[in-house]
């Protein structure tokens, strides 16, 4: 979360210097935003099923860790979604022939 926080301040930054009287636009505050990865929610996608591996195995040494892993992802879900909507650009749509055919 601190990641795209500073990267985001930092643009804001050096932008905010070179032109300091020019107000901007919604359109331009938009473009300074961070590009999403080329994967986009693969990598949160995979942190969950790591997760619920983990959860699985040790259930039986910490029942409690059910409880825990819960409680992290209600925190974690409301944290991804602010970081998706306040920090990334939005990802641009391309169109394809059918859904086989991705750009992996």
């Amino acid at each position: 979360m601190g990641v795209p926080w500073l990267l985001r301040v930092y643009k804001k930054w050096s932008v905010h210097k070179k032109d300091q009287c020019a107000h901007e636009n919604q359109w331009e505050s938009d473009y300074n935003l961070i590009n999403q990865e080329e994967l986009g929610l693969f990598s949160e996608y995979l942190e969950k099923v790591l997760q619920f591996g983990f959860v699985t195995i040790f259930v039986v040494a910490f029942p409690l860790a059910p409880l825990f892993a819960s409680l992290n992802n209600i925190t974690e879900i409301r944290l991804d979604a602010r970081k998706f909507i306040t920090f990334l650009r939005r990802p641009v749509a391309e169109r394809v022939k059918n859904i086989e055919c991705t750009v992996w």
